[in-house]
């Protein structure tokens, strides 16, 4: 889908309400030929509307608008918002930028900038058009606590070609709209890319969208993170949402607070328990069990070098576990569960000068990190990657799956140069080299 902008000061959602949610919801697909109709904009504007209405919003939904249509929902939006704790816009259709702004095209507009000079052109959009920062201006005096405007429309110029997607004739883009403080802009594609229209119900930006925008506990940065590496995933790179941000004070969690997770609770083990039986466990592959009975020799007899075989036996089933998956399943999430648990145990069980120390603590985190990509957690697999790389700077494999996971979140620069490094003839990991060699090669 061609682009998303949000715009959202940034407060505690987290309290109790204290005035409502408030949205508008547009969606634009019944264009006239010489713009181009589109697939899924009206479902996408339905989907939307329909999961903010189960995160809590009053919704205000209209469908394929004209100019004055549209001029005149966002009036009545306007008179929602004064103390809302939430204001929501939320438009799918066509888009396009013209002087650098950025417009909204209404159903029956009648723009045709062919043959218009610079100056015709500006002031065709202004009168046949709508201006995303009237949108924007009429928030933000309006009393809301929390703007957020979501514009799924195309990032380029002219008059579009294809109901397959949500591009325009002419590359080039919307115009980057600069964040005021508290705000983010998010787009669902950058700059001069295609956004897909979808070949099913929904675009997909907005598919990928409402899967974390319905998610309890995700602050408002979570939710474009993971919509972005899912749109990343599915378009195989042809599609990289960006986002803006100069986001300030408390987290945003428009599906409120995740609900407390039950608490892991091993299974008994009756102590006093051997080394021998610690050894078994690890084997079985019970890793709850396993560290437990570790904490407790060690809260009982002191760190020491008892823990290493045992973790050690852990971190290669996690190695197993992840050797074929390429997706996400209840075994990844295993495995993503005991890489957790041997760091606690590496923490608490081994002295802090072993000699493994570093080098199992930065195995636990790169296995990690390959278990939180294939869950769709590329931003914290990024984390992961960046803890262990310092620990064993003469591993390439980490500095190859670090830049996997900055591919995956369009960080396309720091990926080259991970890969560059990965690919040197100073790591003796000839594999590594060869995969890095394969990625950058892709990159070219």
């Amino acid at each position: 889908m061609p682009f998303l902008f949000s715009l959202l000061p940034c407060f505690a959602l987290a309290q109790p309400k204290t005035s409502p949610r408030t949205a508008l919801v547009i969606g634009n697909a019944k264009y006239e030929a010489a713009i181009g109709p589109l697939r899924n904009t009206v479902n996408d504007a339905k989907a939307v509307a329909k999961t903010l209405r189960e995160i809590g919003f009053a919704v205000l939904e209209k469908q394929n608008v004209t100019r004055d249509e549209l001029l005149k929902a966002v009036m009545e939006f306007r008179k929602t918002l004064a103390d809302a704790e939430v204001g929501l816009f939320y438009y799918a259709g066509h888009g396009i930028s013209v002087a650098g702004s950025n417009y909204l095209l209404p159903i029956k507009s009648g723009y045709s900038p062919e043959g218009a000079d610079d100056v015709t052109l500006r002031m065709l959009a202004e009168t046949k058009l709508f201006n995303v920062e009237q949108a924007v201006a009429d928030m933000k005096s309006s009393g809301a606590h929390c703007n957020l405007v979501i514009l799924d429309a195309c990032r380029t110029t002219a008059v579009a070609r294809t109901g397959r997607t949500r591009d325009a004739a002419s590359p080039g883009g919307l115009a980057e709209m600069k964040p005021p403080a508290g705000s983010l802009i998010a787009f669902a594609t950058d700059a001069g890319q295609t956004a897909l229209d979808g070949d099913g119900a929904n675009g997909l930006y907005t598919e990928e969208l409402l899967k974390h925008l319905r998610t309890p506990g995700l602050t408002i940065e979570q939710v474009f993170k993971r919509t972005r590496a899912g749109v990343l995933e599915r378009s195989e790179g042809g599609q990289i949402p960006a986002e803006y941000s100069r986001l300030v004070g408390e987290d945003i969690f428009l599906a409120g607070l995740a609900a407390a997770a039950p608490a892991m609770t091993p299974a008994p083990v009756s102590f006093p328990v051997t080394l021998e039986d610690i050894a078994k466990l690890a084997a079985a592959g019970k890793a709850k069990e396993c560290v437990e009975a570790l904490k407790q020799h060690a809260k009982a007899n002191g760190t020491g070098d008892y823990a290493a075989a045992s973790l050690e036996t852990l971190l290669e089933q996690v190695k197993d576990d992840l050797k074929d998956a390429t997706t996400a399943s209840p075994q990844v999430e295993t495995a993503a569960i005991t890489c957790e648990l041997v760091l606690e145990a590496l923490r608490d069980c081994l002295p802090p000068d072993h000699a493994k120390k570093a080098p199992f603590t930065a195995k636990a985190l790169n296995r990690l990190g390959d278990a939180l990509l294939l869950l769709g957690r590329a931003d914290e697999a990024l984390d992961a990657y960046n803890a262990a790389q310092p620990l064993t700077p003469d591993d390439s494999y980490i500095l190859y799956n670090r830049a996997r996971a900055h591919l995956v979140l369009g960080n396309s620069t720091e990926a080259k140069a991970d890969l560059t490094a990965a690919a040197s003839t100073k790591f003796n990991q000839p594999k590594a080299r060869k995969l890095a060699e394969e990625a950058l090669a892709k990159l070219k």
